[in-house]
Order: structure tokens, then sequence, then C-alpha cells
């Protein structure tokens, strides 16, 4: 994982390449769903769902995740829809999955993103039960990464899971779905909105003091704990009523695991947040400071030049054997666009187009060389 000890800090500060300063379209350039093959289903959520699909104009391959907007008005996440696609298109990180397109017709939404051919950490975790300490050091290191940089651009996380860490085909993790993140105007500034996975909420997501974005550190904690245990650390009963009482046992960890590992999951895992690693100024900086790290350069992390412990084997560039064949053999739903009144329509979502600057050059060069010929 790297034999010297930098500590050098990376400029958290990259801005994904706008068509203008909101990432808006000023260039003309519009897609929509017939613009795209429809090829499999990835997964489904109680919004919508994700789809492998290629893009007719360039013949690459995409993850098209679909909201159908009633559904969105219903379980009252607008807000949170948009703020999603806003938050995705003024990041650019090696470790978050990045946005291409947002869309839109009268019934649905659609956000496009690299496809992340190495499927969900959920799946590979299922598959090996439990993963070693060393293995589970990478995964960690580079969602500390993630995480860190959120912060730094003042955004907020919130739904730190298995489900949405991805793999690329090189065995590099990024993190996706940001409908419940948060973008602050100050680092420390407080949410209220009682949101996130059971099994990973910060006990004080649940108080009426509200919380900072250190309840992502708490999430990290039950994640690497998950990864080296087999199991998340706080066993819910579905639909219990939640309190902040159920995330207050001791926890415990198995002789297997690496005594650097047991300090930082119980430093993570603190009620307290102001007890807790990573909270207060120094956030991720203290967390990379760990002993539990001890060995590895940031520096080399960050440009993702350590080597992953697992690579996905892959026979093409549309392989999805790392994908959950409960959906991928799944018949698409909605091969066309719904024609509707305007009365069961949707409401317009203003902005919500975006076309990501590289593709958009890419498009209007082939255009170019197409009328030329």
């Amino acid at each position: 994982m790297g034999n010297c000890c930098k500590r050098k800090e990376m400029d958290p500060t990259y801005v994904n390449e706008f068509l203008d300063n909101k990432g808006n379209n000023p260039l003309g350039i519009k897609l929509s769903f017939h613009d795209f093959e429809k090829l499999k289903v990835l997964g489904k959520g109680s919004f919508g769902e994700v789809l492998l699909v290629k893009l007719k104009a360039n013949n690459k391959y995409y993850a098209m995740k679909i909201l159908v907007k009633k559904q969105v008005k219903l379980r009252q996440q607008e807000i949170h829809t948009k703020a999603e696609r806003d938050l995705m298109v003024r990041i650019n990180c090696p470790f978050i999955v990045n946005i291409k397109f947002a869309f839109q017709d009268q019934v649905k939404l659609y956000i496009i993103t690299e496809f992340m051919q190495g499927g969900e950490m959920f799946f590979h975790l299922h598959k090996e039960k439990k993963f070693s300490n060393e293995k589970t050091r990478f995964y960690i290191c580079e969602i500390v990464m993630a995480i860190d940089f959120l912060h730094k651009n003042k955004m907020m996380y919130r739904d730190l899971k298995p489900e949405n860490i991805m793999m690329d085909s090189n065995g590099h993790i990024k993190l996706t779905d940001f409908g419940l993140s948060k973008m602050v105007k100050k680092k420390k500034e407080k949410a209220f909105t009682i949101c996130g996975t059971p099994q990973y909420l910060a006990p004080e997501i649940l108080s009426d003091e509200g919380y900072d974005d250190s309840v992502d550190w708490w999430s990290l904690g039950c994640v690497m704990y998950e990864m080296l245990v087999g199991r998340p650390p706080f066993r819910i009963p579905k639909g219990a009523y939640l309190n902040a009482d159920l995330y207050k046992k001791k926890i415990t960890l198995p002789e297997f695991v690496s005594s650097e590992a047991k300090d930082l999951i119980s430093q993570l895992l603190v009620p307290n947040p102001k007890k807790r690693l990573g909270y207060g100024p120094e956030g991720g900086t203290a967390i990379k400071n760990h002993p539990y790290f001890e060995g590895i350069d940031w520096e080399e992390a960050w440009n993702r030049n350590l080597q992953p412990p697992f690579v996905p084997t892959l026979k093409n560039e549309i392989d999805l054997s790392y994908f959950d064949k409960m959906f991928t053999e799944e018949k698409i739903d909605g091969n066309k666009v719904a024609e509707v009144p305007a009365s069961v329509a949707g409401s317009e979502y203003k902005g919500f187009t975006y076309v990501t600057n590289s593709v958009s050059t890419e498009l209007i060069d082939m255009k170019a060389t197409s009328d030329n010929n």
C-alpha cells in the first residue's frame, strides 16, 4: 500500500468543467431518452431504476438513473433530487462518480453518469462475506478521501453504505447516489433533516439539536466494521422505532481484526460527535493521520496509484458479472417516453438539463466531422 509516510494535503477544490458558471448548457447540446440505446437493468429503487445505456452518438456506455417525477413528489423529495443534480455538477473527484448528462421529459428525470463496471461494494461483501484487513484498508483509504473532499467543499454526504460504494473496472472505488446530500454555507453548519439508512445512521441525526458533517465519519465506522466482520455493528429490526439509544451499545470486534483497525473504529463510533475522530477543524486529516493508515502515501493514493487488492475480471465493456442477476435479467420497463396529458405530467425542474463539457465538445467535434464529410 505504499512504503513512505508522506502526509501531503491535496487541494480539495476540483470543480467540474462547466459550460457556463451555473453548469447549464448554452452551447445547445440537447439529449433525450431516444438518444440512448437501453441495454440492461442495473438496479431498482423506490423512485425508479438504473439502466446500462449506450449513447448512439459516440457508442460509449453509461449508467442512466431514471426517477419518476410522480414518485419523487409523493415522497416529498423534489428538493433533494434537484440538489443531487446540482451537487454532482459541482464536483470532480477521483473517488466520486462523475455526472455526464441530465435531462427530463414530462414524466421522468434522467441522470446519466459514468458506468462503474465493478458493481456495488454490497455485491462483493455479500459474495465474500467479509474482507481481509489489507483489502478493507485500501477501500477505507479511498472512501476517506472521497468524504474528506466533500467536507472540504462544504457538502454532507449522509448516505454512506455498501450499496452506494461502486467499483470501477480497475478495482478502485467511487461514491454514488447523492440524493440525501446537502450543500452547506460553512463547514460546521448544522442540518436537521432525519435521513439516511438506519444501520449506518449517526445517533445525533435523531436528536432535535441538529448535526454537522461528522455524521459521515460515524457511517465510515459502520462500513469499516461491516467490511471486517461481515455485518453492520448495529442490528436495527425492520420497522423498529429509531432512537439514539440503539446506537450506544458497546462495540466488540473479533481477534482477527488488527489492533489499529479496532482503535480507528472505536474512535469513529463515538455517540458524542464532538469526541468523534474527524470532528473539528482537522476533519479528515485527523483520520488520515491515524496509525491504521501508517505507510500510505496520500498523494499517490489521490492519484489512484495504489494497487487495488482486487481487479474485476471482465470479458468486454458490457460484462455485468458483478451485478445482481435479479436485475440484469429483468426486462427493461418503458422503452418509450410516455405521452401524457398536462394534468398527469410531473412538474418542470428548471435548470435541470446538463451536459458535461468534455462530452459536449466531443459531440460537437463529431458533428463537425460528419458535416465536413
